[in-house]
């Protein structure tokens, strides 16, 4: 079972697509394909053809839906229409993939779905080769975030795509938050804090090149303010968990290639001008936000020369983690807290962009890890902070 969300005859002629390449490599599953579809305010599931309606005699189906990048939560995310779907099918697998064009040099259906078919996992999530600082809001803040808080390491948790098993649909689907927070039940961030907490068999599948929504990219604030919002609101409603995590495990990626080296020119003088902007007209918000001891730290890095030390990957983890805390007291708007985030990871990915450029694969490899391992390691300052937030205020 395939669906797929887009314009209509784009998502028509992708389903047709991946119904083929599903019949060449998983035919005994007698694959179905569907296409999302909006309908009074929420996603329903549509067959490809009238007689795909009903259920295929012999064999289970195969339920793949395929949604377009940033799929927004809740009643508009297939997630839910495909748990649905798929358990009343007696589907063997089900999966989020989307819509675009996927890198033709890899078997990308197979590496997915083959996990939770053939290998008993219940959930397989993506990861993609991209240029080195392409990402970088993953690389940076949401890899290493969900790492600590959940234990395990996963190179793009919220990677959008996602194959899952039958008795982990059943759990997800029997989830009172789909009734109590319809708003953010189905989101990227609410699946993978459901599934890093529930026991689950994970694996990592390598996908070759990121599926690239088409259109104008978002803007950074924006994008900002949306994956993080969800990402903050799980870990404030998980915080009893997250508390009690243990260090990380690795999650097993057969087929990683690296990064590419190259990717968008980014100039490091302008993303630190950036930064010292914000810093500037920013401080009254971030001075609510952030101890005097990483503010004087933050005006030290500003007042360095371009190209000088990158900001230290302790310093970083602890912005976020204050963050994170902010989110949660609400002590300033959130929307406009998360969008005055954004010069300060300025900041920090003029490091990234200058290690990019002069580090060879084993070495930026290194650097991006001892980025999540500070994460890590800052993590009973986020506790503490979690805690007792007001014995932190400036």
């Amino acid at each position: 079972m395939v669906a797929v969300q887009g314009a209509p005859e784009q998502a028509l002629e992708a389903a047709r697509v991946l119904e083929d390449q599903l019949r060449a490599r998983f035919a005994p599953l007698r694959p179905v394909a569907l296409v999302c579809a909006q309908r009074g305010g929420e996603t329903i599931l549509v067959p490809l053809q009238p007689s795909a309606s009903a259920a295929p005699p012999g064999g289970a189906p195969l339920a793949i839906p395929a949604a377009s990048q940033g799929a927004i939560p809740g009643r508009t995310s297939p997630l839910g229409p495909l748990l649905r779907e798929g358990l009343a099918r007696g589907a063997a697998a089900m999966a989020i993939v989307a819509a675009e064009a996927h890198d033709g040099s890899v078997d990308w259906l197979t590496r997915l779905l083959a996990p939770v078919v053939d290998g008993g996992y219940d959930f397989v999530c993506p990861a993609y080769r991209r240029h080195r600082t392409a990402g970088a809001i993953n690389t940076g803040i949401v890899a290493p975030l969900i790492r600590t808080l959940y234990g395990q390491s996963l190179r793009q948790p919220l990677g959008t795509e996602a194959a899952l098993s039958a008795p982990l649909a059943e759990r997800l689907l029997a989830d009172g938050d789909w009734l109590r927070r319809p708003a953010e039940a189905g989101s990227d961030a609410w699946l993978i804090a459901k599934v890093l907490g529930d026991g689950a068999r994970v694996a990592q599948a390598w996908l070759g090149a990121w599926p690239q929504p088409a259109g104008a990219p978002e803007e950074l604030s924006e994008t900002l303010t949306r994956a993080l919002g969800l990402v903050f609101g799980e870990m404030e409603r998980t915080a009893a968990r997250w508390q009690r995590t243990g260090a990380s495990r690795p999650v097993a990626m057969p087929g990683s290639d690296g990064y590419e080296p190259g990717g968008e020119l980014l100039d490091p003088a302008r993303l630190l001008e950036a930064f010292s902007l914000g810093l500037r007209d920013l401080l009254p918000i971030w001075a609510l936000v952030l101890p005097p001891e990483t503010l004087l730290a933050l005006q030290g890095h500003a007042a360095g020369p371009v190209g000088g030390a990158a900001l230290p990957d302790g310093i970083w983890a602890r912005i976020i983690y204050d963050f994170a805390v902010a989110h949660m007291t609400r002590i300033v708007e959130r929307r406009q807290l998360l969008r005055s985030l954004a010069p300060l990871y300025l900041g920090w990915l003029a490091g990234l962009v200058q290690a990019a450029a002069t580090l060879d694969e084993a070495a930026f490899d290194a650097r991006v890890e001892a980025t999540a391992a500070a994460f890590e390691r800052e993590k009973r300052y986020l506790v503490a902070r979690w805690r007792w937030p007001d014995e932190f205020n400036p």
